[in-house]
């Protein structure tokens, strides 16, 4: 039998595409299958990984009666196999090292096979990433046959191969499992007991039609047709329309509905036939109890197999990238009719799915956090005209009109779950709004669209959102261009302060309805008012305190009444009389003019103040 080259990558190889290596991996494929002993078969697969990618070989182990032996390659592959940067690989004038540096080099070689081969025995019989050789991507790919590990294959790669290289790879260690479990037939060993399944869950059933090892006439076209499924699921995933069209691939490969699920059990998305029936979830999503602990128990037999299971009416592939489960793949078959074909089919769709649904949720994760950071730079003036793009990104338009939002709620400790409610509260009121942080307080940019009451609007949906009310929104003033927001968060601050010191603390306030309080709110301006507070009202402050009397609030009723005693007396439910004897008393205590004008309107300024300000005892 002719022996195929092997081909090597090195950085400077061409990642072939799947399409373009179809030709030379069957002509691989067919050589490993025709394969006489173990090594040629070993060494033909390796041969066909590296036409899939940046693949170098580095060794091959066949594994028997559970014990990992190394399979040297034959002279002709070994010079076929030639790894970059050795003396062969350079060329003659390479002068290849000789005496003590000959010796310290075979020797450093022959140490780090020998540290090779312990972890190669160490291994539970699944494919593992080596972490070692200086950083390269080396990884070991187990030959599994039924629950069976037959031996490995280890290759090295300057940079991780993509999800196709590595779906390509997949399929061919499981043909050469296939075919690997020839000669373990022929040496007489024992099958070993397979893991037992949880209750209800089962392998799926091998078929007669489908043989595993009905020979190379057989298995080429499998082959092949597998390549073609893995070329329509790639073209899928490649044309933005989301996983809809790779589990469209899959039904029309199989004849069967296809379903996905996220890692809770929630349902995605259905292709085919039953999608408006009843819909049971296959994860581990409720209802709890004993069923809720089945499913479980699937998941984890369906990651731990690395293959599809049977559970009653489906047939489940998970969906994992590094060894995290993303959700699952399932085909609806409540006959029983899945070959091993559409098993397949499954298993692979569940591979392109991979990278598509990790990117989803990468993103999920990043999104926040880039509306973080474009909040912060707005409202730090630190913004360039380049925020229109990292906007539009966001799916916001900062070309209108804007005005900022200042929030704090009682009780929430973090400042994520008050983020999180203000989103889903806008989306709620259909409103355009980017959602970031300064320090404990959550900041909102919302595009103004004269909307009447809008901070109270949104102080309803978010209190909604929290089950609680114990919260205070300060709205700034409109902005026209982005350069605006700082003073209009500044002023959504100020509103916020006045808000949380004021007698009704929960609820909005906007900054243009603070009146004479806008001096308020922040820096001098809060200090000055409270000095002038204290200047024309402190003495009556104390004087209540210690007696418990009502007379600032009877100054304040007088002087919002115009000076009137009959609607003083009705608005505090006393006698007139008592009226005039508490603003006697107010006289005596100030030593006030309550006649002169200028002296009632720095009282009425006062009062006004106080009421916003001070919350009661």
């Amino acid at each position: 039998m002719d022996t195929a080259p092997l081909p090597t990558a090195g950085p400077h190889h061409p990642i072939q595409q799947p399409g373009a290596a179809r030709h030379t991996l069957l002509r691989l494929v067919t050589v490993m299958l025709d394969g006489d002993d173990e090594r040629e078969v070993l060494w033909g697969a390796m041969a066909a990984i590296a036409a899939t990618g940046p693949f170098t070989a580095e060794a091959a182990y066949a594994v028997h009666d559970g014990l990992a032996r190394r399979c040297p390659p034959s002279r002709v592959a070994s010079s076929a196999t030639v790894r970059p940067g050795s003396a062969a690989a350079t060329g003659p004038a390479e002068v290849e090292p000789t005496g003590e540096a000959a010796a310290e080099a075979a020797a450093a070689e022959e140490a780090a096979a020998d540290r090779l081969d312990r972890r190669i025995g160490a291994l539970d019989g699944y494919s593992r990433h080596l972490q070692e050789f200086g950083g390269l991507w080396v990884q070991a790919i187990a030959l599994r046959y039924r629950n069976h590990c037959l031996g490995y294959l280890v290759v090295r790669s300057p940079t991780s191969p993509s999800a196709e290289e590595t779906a390509l790879t997949d399929m061919l260690a499981e043909q050469t499992g296939i075919v690997l479990a020839r000669f373990a037939g022929r040496r007489g060993e024992p099958p070993r007991a397979r893991p037992a399944n949880p209750p209800g869950v089962e392998d799926p059933p091998e078929t007669g039609s489908t043989s595993r090892t009905t020979g190379l006439g057989t298995t080429v076209p499998a082959l092949i047709a597998r390549l073609a499924l893995h070329d329509a699921l790639t073209r899928a995933a490649a044309s933005g329309k989301g996983e809809g069209s790779i589990l469209q691939i899959l039904h029309d490969t199989t004849g069967f509905a296809a379903r996905t699920e996220d890692r809770f059990g929630n349902p995605r998305t259905w292709v085919g036939p039953g999608r408006n029936e009843p819909q049971r979830c296959t994860s581990g999503a409720p209802p709890p109890g004993p069923e809720n602990q089945r499913e479980d128990a699937l998941i984890q037999s369906a990651r731990r197999r690395r293959g599809a299971v049977r559970d009653r009416d489906w047939l489940v592939a998970p969906i994992q990238m590094a060894g995290d489960l993303l959700g699952v793949v399932a085909l609806v078959d409540p006959n029983r009719r899945a070959t091993e074909a559409d098993s397949s089919a499954l298993e692979q769709a569940a591979l392109v799915l991979a990278p598509l649904l990790s990117h989803e949720r990468r993103l999920a994760e990043l999104e926040p956090h880039l509306r973080r950071d474009l909040v912060n730079r707005l409202i730090a003036g630190e913004a360039t005209d380049d925020v229109f793009t990292q906007a539009a990104a966001l799916g916001h338009d900062l070309h209108r009109p804007h005005n900022a939002a200042a929030l704090e709620w009682s009780g929430t400790t973090e400042r994520a779950a008050l983020g999180d409610a203000v989103a889903r509260a806008a989306r709620r009121l259909h409103r355009d709004v980017l959602v970031g942080s300064r320090g404990a307080t959550t900041v909102v940019l919302e595009a103004d669209e004269d909307r009447c009451d809008a901070g109270g609007e949104l102080y309803r949906a978010v209190s909604d959102e929290l089950g609680t009310g114990a919260g205070s929104i300060g709205v700034g003033g409109r902005c026209e261009v982005f350069t605006e927001l700082p003073h209009s968060y500044d002023e959504a601050v100020r509103a916020l302060t006045v808000r949380r010191r004021s007698q009704e603390p929960n609820g909005s306030t906007s900054f243009e309805d603070l009146g004479l309080c806008r001096m308020m709110g922040s820096g001098e301006g809060e200090r000055e008012a409270d000095r002038f507070v204290d200047e024309w009202l402190g003495l009556l402050l104390d004087y209540d305190s210690h007696h418990h009397t009502e007379l600032v609030r009877t100054l304040a009723h007088y002087l919002e009444s115009g000076c009137s005693y009959e609607a003083t007396s009705e608005t505090l439910f006393i006698h007139r009389s008592t009226v005039r004897y508490r603003l006697q008393r107010i006289r005596e205590i100030t030593g006030h003019d309550l006649g002169e004008v200028e002296t009632r309107l720095n009282l009425h300024i006062a009062t006004r103040i106080r009421n916003v300000l001070d919350a009661p005892d």
